[in-house]
């Protein structure tokens, strides 16, 4: 993301005393919605890495990938979104941009960060569709351990990106677009497996509706609770997707134009729709996750008439993924 002075990297590009006018309202806005939703995405993300750290039930690969990307989420709180009002702050104050470390900082850590949630995003599909493929082997073929070394090497990937911003932010836009498309396709060609799979089920059972023996019965709610599973992951995913697909577009114009006031203030505010994302994840998990939810009440010693009942289906649904309750 540029920087709030224009002059920084785009020397030649006249700014009109309109212009400024624009900015500076811009910048203003820019700064209390960041202000306001920094606090919002620490301290949701910070609960739901809190309850599933603390809840063993919770130990499960694909809420360890949740817990990846509520950590990627906090860190844009509590890091990227304090820098961009910091240096909010010093542009109003003084008309010039504030010290260069810390607009660096603020965009490499934007680029990490965002990487990041993309890498989890599309291992969260990936990790959904072998539930599905692998049915009762997934437990033995896909641990904890596995999960985690593969979050660090999404992050490694995102740390790599954040380099190439620093050498070139054209070469960095022309990657993180064809990245942003392949994660796009990945994620789509797993969720329509999925699909593909939940359909040919169902015309299964209702074809042999009539055989009802223990173990069929045992199968379709194995089967019923990976699907809710998928489904509440490809809420997280379509969101993420959906907060970002306006920066996105708004770079490739950028990167095929001339660059101008307007479009810096499009990338500026496409960028704040991003970190509003972080906000919103907490919500999505508490909405659809019943193991979260019912975690988050109990660590807060909310009083549910059946919480014992539900703490024995957090364990027995864990197993496999999260499920809406």
């Amino acid at each position: 993301m540029e920087n709030f002075k224009l002059s920084y990297g785009y020397p030649n590009l006249s700014i009109s005393e309109d212009d400024i006018v624009k900015l500076r309202s811009y910048t203003i806005v820019n700064c209390v919605t960041n202000a306001c939703f920094s606090f919002t995405a620490a301290f949701g993300n910070s609960v739901i890495m809190f309850v599933i750290w603390r809840t063993p039930a919770l130990h499960s690969p694909s809420l360890t990938l949740l817990f990846g990307l509520a950590l990627t989420d906090f860190f844009v709180g509590s890091l990227t979104q304090p820098l961009q009002v910091v240096w909010s702050v010093f542009y109003l104050g003084t008309e010039k941009g504030g010290p260069s470390a810390l607009k660096d900082a603020f965009d490499v850590l934007s680029v990490i960060l965002s990487s990041a949630s993309f890498l989890t995003a599309t291992i969260i599909s990936v990790d959904r569709y072998l539930v599905f493929h692998l049915h009762m082997r997934y437990p033995i073929i896909v641990t904890n351990r596995k999960v985690i070394v593969i979050i660090a090497l999404s992050w490694l990937m995102s740390s790599l990106l954040g380099f190439v911003w620093t050498q070139s932010t054209s070469v960095y836009y022309r990657a993180a677009i064809l990245s942003f498309a392949i994660s796009l396709f990945v994620v789509v060609l797993m969720y329509s497996r999925i699909y593909s799979v939940v359909k040919r089920h169902q015309t299964q059972i209702n074809t042999q509706a009539q055989v009802q023996t223990r173990r069929h019965v045992s199968s379709q709610m194995h089967f019923a609770r990976w699907t809710r599973s998928a489904i509440n992951t490809f809420y997280v995913c379509f969101f993420l997707f959906l907060f970002y697909f306006p920066y996105i577009c708004t770079a490739i114009v950028i990167q095929l134009a001339d660059y101008s006031v307007n479009k810096h203030i499009a990338l500026q505010f496409t960028g704040t729709i991003t970190f509003i994302n972080s906000s919103l994840n907490p919500l999505v998990y508490f909405w659809r996750v019943a193991e979260i939810r019912i975690a988050i009440k109990d660590t807060f010693k909310c009083r549910c008439p059946v919480r014992g009942c539900e703490t024995q289906t957090i364990q027995r649904e864990s197993v496999t993924g999260t499920s809406r309750g």
